[in-house]
């Protein structure tokens, strides 16, 4: 029983640091993506395409194809490198089946091997048998993952509130949050090297708001814990001064007192100087015998 005990308790400690090293990981992972992210530069919609409607009529649009997307995720990851090795790379998973082709984008951390996936695409192949159509759909189906995979937006939106959202400039929340408090919490060097970096109005701004609020919770967390500690201070004091008593005296200090200190002769004011007289000098002569 007990090496079966044993046996559990050291599978448990096991799985917990392999959990915790998973933690570690994915965190890692969450702060190199976000660097990466924020270093991409959206690439040019270049490419045009019109597509023909089978009710009459076509629509154009442009779009950046996969090669566009490509070049401009590595370049970030370039530019993100530490000690000129990549923070992350990527890889595909494709399927294509008698029906539809489908892809999936694996995003790889370079330091530790931890990777995540995105959900897979499916696109539906009518010209099953036709090489050059199905690469194409290949094709699309990568782009299409990659840059929702890394927050590129690949081609135009005819969305028209999603056109005023665009003209706005937006920042990765999330990503600057994990990165800031890497920073101030275990100031690393990656982490410290990208807050010094070059960054957009927005980006910087967001930055300063964070630190700012991390300095002010400190500054009141400490004024509290100061508090505190002035109150726990005080009142100690006070129940010192309750509880504080005269330690009582021992038997031999007792004596030592009378015999060094003799009290005070209580008729000592009543006492006067006037002379024995004969009878009572008698008187006492006979009580003691003399």
């Amino acid at each position: 029983m007990l090496l079966e005990e044993q046996l559990k308790i050291e599978n448990q400690n096991l799985k917990d640091m392999l959990a915790e090293q998973r933690r570690k990981d994915k965190a890692s992972f969450a702060m190199h993506l976000a660097m990466v992210k924020m270093k991409i530069e959206q690439p040019k919609k270049s490419h045009k395409v019109t597509v023909s409607l089978k009710s009459g009529g076509s629509y154009t649009y442009s779009y950046a194809d996969l090669a566009d997307v490509d070049k401009a995720i590595m370049k970030a990851i370039e530019k993100t490198a530490v000690d000129g090795k990549p923070l992350l790379t990527y890889r595909f998973e494709i399927d294509n089946g008698a029906e539809g082709v489908s892809a999936e984008t694996v995003i790889i951390d370079a330091a530790t091997g931890y990777e995540e996936r995105t959900n897979r695409v499916w696109f539906k192949n009518v010209n099953v048998g036709k090489a050059q159509d199905s690469a194409s759909l290949i094709s699309y189906a990568k782009r299409y993952s990659l840059s929702a995979a890394f927050g590129i937006a690949s081609e135009d939106d005819d969305d028209a509130q999603a056109q005023i959202r665009n003209q706005e400039q937006t920042i990765d929340k999330a990503g600057i949050e994990i990165i800031v408090n890497e920073y101030l919490k275990d100031k690393t060097d990656k982490s410290k090297k990208w807050i010094k970096g070059k960054h957009d109005k927005a980006t910087a701004e967001y930055i300063m708001q964070l630190i700012g609020k991390y300095k002010l919770d400190q500054h009141l967390e400490n004024n509290k814990n100061k508090q505190i500690e002035k109150r726990k201070e005080k009142h100690e004091k006070q129940i010192s001064k309750k509880s504080r008593k005269v330690a009582a005296k021992s038997e031999d200090e007792i004596i030592k007192d009378i015999v060094d200190k003799p009290k005070a002769d209580p008729f000592e004011n009543e006492k006067n100087d006037s002379q024995v007289t004969a009878g009572q000098q008698d008187l006492f002569n006979s009580v003691l015998g003399e």
